[in-house]
């Protein structure tokens, strides 16, 4: 499949979270979500639709194929360990870590995405817990002096 544009990522994201939390997404509830007007949701969800991502027809629940289902596991997976990594590591609030994390799951592969998973997974480990709060932050702040 060929890559989709981060806009049609955050669709997928929603709809699986959707559907997590209600067993069915519809037009309304993506576009509240989402922060967009329901045109713009009918739009993307017909794009999606004609690449096999999700069952949509108009005045009906949406709900993700199994490729769907895949693609937007494949992008909240990146969405968790970034945002972790931003929380944890680098110590943004878990607002602006969530943010960050946003933007930058469209940009990674998965590949790198499990290497940071990895790194930051060693330096909660092997690092974080042999120095202090104060002295991690004395690290990360360095470069702003």
């Amino acid at each position: 499949m060929k890559k989709l544009s981060p806009s049609l990522e955050d669709y997928l994201e929603t709809i699986l979270r959707l559907e997590k939390k209600y067993r069915v997404a519809r037009v309304k509830d993506i576009a509240k979500s989402m922060g967009v007007q329901m045109p713009s949701v009918t739009g993307a969800l017909k794009n999606l639709r004609e690449k096999g991502l999700v069952n949509y027809e108009k005045n009906s629940f949406i709900s993700l194929t199994d490729a769907g289902v895949k693609a937007a596991k494949a992008v909240d997976v990146k969405h968790l360990i970034l945002e972790e990594f931003f929380r944890d590591i680098l110590m943004l609030t878990p607002e602006k870590a969530s943010e960050e994390a946003c933007g930058v799951e469209h940009m990674i592969s998965g590949e790198t995405a499990e290497r940071l998973k990895h790194l930051t997974q060693y330096l909660k480990t092997s690092v974080m817990e042999n120095r202090s709060g104060a002295e991690w932050t004395k690290v990360l702040t360095r470069a702003e002096k």
